[in-house]
Order: C-alpha cells, then structure tokens, then sequence
C-alpha cells in the first residue's frame, strides 16, 4: 500500500514538471515566432523601400518638362511641378528649377519638385488708368506685367492726361484680361479739343447713344450733352433714338468739337411735333408736311 502511494505521488510530480515544461516550449515558439516575424517584416520593407539604394538625380534644368519626366523615369523617380512662372528668357514649358539638385543622391521613387515656365501665357486684368499721366500709367501698366510699345494723341483739353488703352487697334476696358507681355498703346489727350484739321458732322438721327457716341469718335467728334424726352432706366435705354442734334449733319467742324443731342421713344411724333412747331411759328410761309422722316427739311432738327 505504502509503495502504491508513492507511485501516485512520483507520477503528479512528473506530471507537473512535464506541464511546465510544455508551457516553457509553447512560450519559447511564440517569441521565436515573433523574431522570424519581425525579421521578415524588416526584410520586406527594406525590399519594397530600396532601404540603401539611391540613384543620382538627373539634371533636368533646361528640358521640356514632358522630357524630364521621361528622364526622370528611366532612373525610378518622379516629377511634381510646383509652381509656374512666366518669362521670355526661355522656351515656354521648360524646367527653371529642380529639387534635390541634379548629381545629388535620392532614393528611388523619391519626387523631384521642379519650376516650370509656364505653356501659355498669364492673363492680366487691365488696370484702370484712365486721367493719370502717361508717366504714371506707364509705370502701372508695365508694373502689372504689359508693356507698353506707343502713345496715340487724340483731341482732349489737357496735354499728356491719359483717356484710353488699345491693343491691337481695339479698345480696351478697365478690368478687360490680355495676355502678361501684351504691347498697349496708350491714348492720351493732345491738349486742346480740336483745332488740327476740319471734319464733317455726321448724321445721328435715329440712332441709340452708344450708336451715336460711336460714329461720332469715328469722324473725330466727341459727344456733347444729351437729353432723354422722359424718364430713362437701364433696362430701356436702348430703345431711346436721336431725333435732334447740333451741329446738324454735314456742318463743318474741327475735330474734337462736340455735338449735343436728344433722344426719345419715338422719333417720327417728336419730328411731326418739330414740323408742327414751325408751321405755327411761320404761318405765313407756306410749308409741305413731311410723309417721312426722310422729308423732314434739315433745319426742322433744332434744340
């Protein structure tokens, strides 16, 4: 009896140690597992990243940019642009600056961040320099990034006094984009209204204000005052015509005179009362009643 106790007691005894022993081994596999796993995670990045393998950065200053990028590729790196200037020292598209510096070393797939001169060219809201001088318009227009190549004088009471821009024989507008580099011509008053060489007035009657105001630059005139009949808004301002103007058509002028006109709704009621007006005031002149505004006597269109 006494012996069967004691195989009892011997067989927990190994019984224990082998447990231990067993957790001890499990332990052991899992930090080894831990170590192959780490070993294998480093050796993965170093092979994904190219840990210590670098290339030397081309240089790519100088080159279309579609060129540096093919470059750029054949050595595993890339291109980013950052940023784009303009200017006429280089071809358009170029490459002005590059970063890493070429021959310096970089890791593969690292970004090479580059300037470019841009393809197109900027475009500039024109500013607004309408009654500067023309130094000071120069140094505005020019400090915006245009250039300006002429100065064109018109008829205007004070000498030098900027009254315009023109691009290409149009006119320009405050606010108007034109390309950085475009050449302005600057037009700029003469110092007197007139004076240099005579011109005829125009016929206006039956035209809007802004149609009027047209012709009368193009024959060298400049628009005076003008009246509306009634009320005026933004909205109907164009169906207003002219149906009287001084000087009338075809009088003598100098250029840079103006002509003052007035406008209505309705041109033919405003000639027939003209024509109605006169005959009252000379009853005892026999006169023909116009059918049309063509028949209308030049003199009837009076202020």
């Amino acid at each position: 009896m006494h012996d069967f106790f004691n195989r009892i007691m011997k067989f927990k005894a190994f019984q224990t140690k082998s447990k231990t022993l067993f957790v001890c081994i499990n332990v052991f596999m899992a930090i080894l597992a831990v170590v192959l796993l780490v070993i294998l995670l480093y050796g993965w990045l170093n092979l994904y990243t190219d840990h210590g393998v670098e290339v030397e950065v081309p240089n790519i200053k100088g080159m279309m940019i579609d060129e540096a990028e093919t470059l750029a590729e054949s050595v595993g790196l890339e291109i980013k642009v950052i940023d784009s200037v303009y200017t006429t020292k280089v071809p358009r598209g170029i490459v002005i600056e590059q970063t890493p510096v070429a021959m310096s070393r970089a890791k593969r797939h690292r970004l090479i961040y580059v300037v470019m001169n841009a393809k197109c060219k900027r475009r500039i809201p024109v500013p607004d320099v309408t009654l500067l001088s023309y130094r000071q318009a120069t140094a505005t227009i020019e400090a915006m990034g245009l250039r300006v190549t002429n100065m064109v004088y018109q008829p205007y009471e004070h000498r030098d006094i900027v009254i315009g821009l023109s691009l290409n024989g149009r006119k320009l507008s405050p606010g108007e984009r034109v390309e950085e580099g475009s050449s302005i011509v600057l037009i700029v008053g003469s110092g007197n209204k007139g004076g240099t060489h005579a011109v005829k007035v125009p016929d206006l009657l039956g035209k809007t204000l802004e149609e009027a105001k047209a012709i009368l630059e193009a024959n060298e005139l400049t628009l005076g005052a003008y009246e509306f009949d009634e009320p005026v808004t933004d909205d109907n301002m164009g169906k207003f015509k002219v149906y009287t103007q001084s000087p009338l058509k075809g009088s003598d002028a100098i250029d840079g005179d103006e002509v003052m006109i007035m406008l209505t709704r309705n041109v033919e009621r405003k000639l027939q009362d003209i024509y109605e007006t006169r005959s009252a005031e000379e009853s005892k002149e026999e006169i023909a009643q116009p059918d049309t505004i063509d028949q209308l006597n030049e003199d009837d269109r009076w202020f």
